[in-house]
């Protein structure tokens, strides 16, 4: 049994959800998703100026979810809990998550090139909305922020899952 909270951050399409909701079929873990949290707020409140983009969210969502994070904590201290989304960087998270109660992992796919993320996404309902020339344009900025977050990772000695190769092949060796 996995006894800390789990945070899961990373870039979109990297396998976040798909991990988070394994996590907690399998242990029982509540969830929380940042991603829904965001969404409703920039919905709800738009003049809190938390947007869909991450990067433009980053340092209003951040500050909000490390402290619904200790409330959550001291809240249900028996409860775990895995919180998951990509409105937070690795490099915020170092000095604001208390290892004691979070095991930390980042995801991403430094490995892909614009032209293989576009098949992984091609057909799925994120992809929609966008043709393949935005598509192509949003992989090579996921891909960069990916290689950017690994090497963060690496430095600052957070977990980092690389799902290049199969988000599924990734996720079943961070499970063993």
């Amino acid at each position: 049994m996995m006894e800390k909270n789990i945070f899961i951050i990373g870039v979109p399409r990297s396998g976040k959800s798909t991990l988070a909701n394994i996590v907690c079929d399998r242990f029982g873990f509540g969830l929380v998703s940042i991603d829904a949290i965001v969404a409703t707020f920039y919905n709800v409140f738009p003049e809190l100026g938390m947007h869909a983009e991450p990067e433009k969210s980053e340092p209003i969502v951040s500050k909000f979810i490390f402290e619904y994070m200790r409330q959550l904590s001291a809240e249900s201290p028996n409860r775990k809990f895995v919180i998951e989304g990509c409105h937070i960087q690795p490099t915020t998270v170092v000095g604001n998550i208390d290892c004691e109660k979070y095991d930390v992992v980042c995801m991403g796919y430094p490995g892909l090139t614009p032209e293989q993320f576009l098949l992984r996404v091609h057909g799925t309902n994120w992809a929609v909305t966008k043709n393949d020339a935005e598509i192509i344009q949003m992989g090579e900025c996921f891909i960069a922020r990916s290689r950017q977050y690994q090497e963060t990772c690496k430095q600052h000695n957070i977990k980092f899952i690389d799902t290049s190769d199969g988000i599924l092949t990734a996720l079943g060796d961070y499970m063993k």
